[in-house]
């Protein structure tokens, strides 16, 4: 088993960027313990929608985009994953609720143990 560390920076989809507006930090570093990336994503998304309110769909789990980066040496590298998640805003102006989606760009470290 080893430790995952997500962290992530949440945006509103370009077109809502004028109308609305996110805390790019609503998600809090999420850990969880897991055999494997598959089930720590499958944690991680549980634990956004019930602790943070944002609904990450199974059509957005298979759509999601791969996270790049480059290396020290400027070799492009995945460090996670771009996911779509919709939840809920106050529209002032109406004043009623209205679901929106954002994007969650969601960097993943593994946490392994240090063999002395």
């Amino acid at each position: 088993m080893s430790r995952y560390i997500f962290r992530t920076t949440t945006t509103m989809k370009e077109y809502n960027r004028k109308k609305w507006w996110i805390d790019s930090n609503i998600v809090r570093t999420v850990e969880v313990t897991a055999d494997n990336t598959a089930d720590a994503l499958s944690q991680y998304y549980q634990i956004v929608n019930e602790k943070f309110g944002i609904e990450i769909s199974q059509h957005a789990i298979k759509t999601k985009s791969p996270m790049w980066e480059e290396d020290e040496n400027g070799k492009p590298k995945q460090v996670g994953w771009v996911i779509t998640g919709k939840t809920l805003f106050e529209d002032r102006d109406n004043n009623r609720c209205s679901t929106q989606y954002v994007d969650l760009w969601v960097n993943i470290l593994t946490v392994v143990d240090t063999d002395f």
